[in-house]
């Protein structure tokens, strides 16, 4: 399968880096370019399963785009994004301080978490290698309405990584709320770092300093676009 490393690349090395889950949750929202009405008809399995043929059948008539991060971007917003539950993922992030927040917050805080997210990703396209995905039948006694879905990830010169989508079901679409990479939870690496500022600086300043660290990403990346192509 020439194209799964545009949608299973993951550099092997510490699986507690930031680098290292910002690659899989890139993935994973890859993953969510999906046709009309495909979440509604299937399972969470199947779902992750067809939208991954769906993206290869993108990219394998248009290789070039996991080089263009304006284009990205787009796709991001108008196809992707939608089918991931960000403001469940925020919620679980913030933990006791979303409790805390006034509504006004909560808005502001999940639209520049989904951005720092967004530019992350973007910055790391293209480091990805020629990996394989493999997503494995869901086991018995899982909640319903919610699915915790397993995968593993061949590198071609390194280990098998384990990988786990937290899913669940809103009204007839299976989201994903949370990405584990070797037991490493996405959600969980940001709460704690995020909760340790909030501590010392209030949630305001958070907010604050993502919003302008998500203005500095996209001038810089907006700066890398109009270089290449004056080249």
């Amino acid at each position: 399968m020439k194209n799964n490393h545009l949608i299973t690349g993951l550099r092997p090395g510490p699986f507690h880096t930031g680098a290292t889950l910002q690659w899989l949750l890139f993935w994973c929202l890859l993953l969510l370019i999906s046709r009309t009405g495909m979440a509604a008809q299937q399972g969470p399995v199947e779902v992750l399963q067809s939208m991954t043929n769906t993206l290869e059948e993108i990219v394998k008539q248009d290789p070039d785009v996991i080089y263009d991060q304006q284009r990205l971007r787009v796709i991001a917003h108008e196809v992707v994004l939608p089918h991931v539950d960000m403001r469940t993922m925020s919620r679980w992030v913030l933990g006791k301080n979303w409790r805390k927040a006034t509504p006004e917050q909560r808005d502001a805080f999940v639209i520049e978490f989904q951005e720092l997210l967004l530019s992350s990703y973007l910055r790391q396209v293209k480091t990805y290698d020629e990996e394989v995905a493999r997503f494995l039948p869901l086991r018995g006694g899982q909640k319903k309405g919610r699915a915790v879905v397993n995968a593993e990830i061949d590198q071609p010169n390194g280990p098998v990584i384990h990988v786990i989508f937290r899913m669940h079901q809103v009204k007839t679409e299976w989201l994903i709320f949370d990405v584990s990479v070797e037991g490493i939870s996405l959600v969980a690496t940001h709460r704690s770092s995020f909760n340790s500022e909030i501590r010392n600086s209030g949630l305001d300043e958070l907010i604050a300093r993502l919003q302008k660290m998500n203005e500095r990403n996209i001038e810089e990346s907006a700066d890398v676009v109009m270089k290449a192509k004056a080249n």
